[in-house]
């Protein structure tokens, strides 16, 4: 009995050491900010209500415009699906908020597609294929970072994260969305990144 209860003790223990771990690599990376030169720069996809983009998706397109006129890359590519009913996908959204950001309309580009952010960046793929893109910057909220880039290395990207700095989600709130990434990355650390959006929203 001794023996089993030791044993569970140093399983929870490595458990919580893991899962420290990932909360610790997603904090240290969440005030990325790379300007590398490159192909293009990702929006990461947030809410949008009707066409009015949220506070978060209005930070990211915003901070990605801002990199684009640095002469960071090239072209834009927002990204985010939709819900049912929506008329608008959050990638239109944050395009046009990219070209009221003055971001040429034919450097933009949305690629609706994808539930989640596995989805999102695979599905873009095909588009940054036609456009001779294979390196990246990934705008997102700091807390999103550490995910979003090891997905598209993953999926064969060279990327590096930029975390939009006018997002309203900080403080404590911002850290409670880090435990939820740090669940996130521990899982696809088991069964992959793939498998991991399998399981929430079945094979595409």
């Amino acid at each position: 009995m001794l023996r089993i209860a030791l044993a569970i003790m140093a399983l929870t223990m490595a458990l919580s050491l893991w899962f420290g771990y990932n909360v610790f690599s997603i904090w240290r990376y969440s005030s990325s900010h790379c300007k590398a030169h490159v192909g293009a720069i990702l929006i990461m996809g947030a809410a949008e209500y009707n066409g009015v983009p949220s506070k978060v998706l209005t930070a990211r397109a915003d901070s990605a415009a801002k990199l684009y006129q640095m002469g960071v890359a090239r072209y834009v590519v927002s990204l985010g699906g939709s819900r049912k009913g929506d008329v608008y996908s959050e990638a239109e959204v944050a395009r046009a908020e990219l070209v009221r950001e003055k971001v040429p309309s034919a450097d933009a580009f949305a690629s609706s597609y994808g539930q989640d952010t596995y989805q999102s960046i695979a599905g873009v793929l095909p588009l940054l294929r036609s456009l001779d893109v294979s390196k990246v910057v990934v705008v997102s909220d700091g807390f999103h970072l550490y995910r979003s880039v090891h997905i598209a290395q993953d999926l064969g990207l060279w990327a590096c994260g930029y975390a939009d700095e006018d997002s309203p989600i900080r403080g404590w709130l911002s850290f409670k969305y880090m435990l939820r990434e740090a669940l996130a990355v521990t899982g696809a650390q088991v069964i992959g990144y793939k498998e991991e959006s399998i399981l929430r929203h079945g094979q595409d």
